[in-house]
């Protein structure tokens, strides 16, 4: 838990700088990934301060840089597998749009317009 809240704290510190940004969730992406568990604790956090889904939101919808955006997208593929919980917070309709214009643009690969994709219809489907 207090690594999740040590990158929470780092992100928002360092949310103009890409090349820490890449670092910093990076690790998030790593340690998501098939932990169960610790998507658990993130989806449990009450603090704003430890808010990492919101956080990783809003790096999405604010960021453009390619790198940025792909880590962020795989932080937000593994939340979506790994907890129910955190589905409700990836569907609202601003970062929807943003998904949207972001399959629509040239900007990323395939495979990330796909992880996008199948978040929407995975959040949509679970919530409705």
């Amino acid at each position: 838990e207090g690594v999740l809240t040590l990158i929470s704290k780092l992100l928002q510190k360092w949310s103009k700088d890409d090349t820490v940004m890449v670092e910093l969730l990076g690790t998030l992406l790593s340690i998501t990934c098939y932990r169960v568990d610790i998507i658990e604790l993130i989806a449990n956090s009450t603090t704003e301060e430890g808010n990492i889904p919101k956080l990783v939101t809003n790096i999405f919808q604010t960021s453009s840089n390619v790198e940025v955006l792909e880590i962020t997208i795989g932080c937000i593929d593994n939340m979506l597998q790994g907890s129910m919980a955190l589905h409700e917070h990836f569907s609202n309709k601003q970062l929807i749009d943003t998904c949207i214009s972001q399959i629509r643009s040239d900007v990323l690969s395939s495979e990330y317009k796909y992880k996008i994709l199948r978040g929407i219809v995975t959040t949509l489907t679970c919530n409705h």
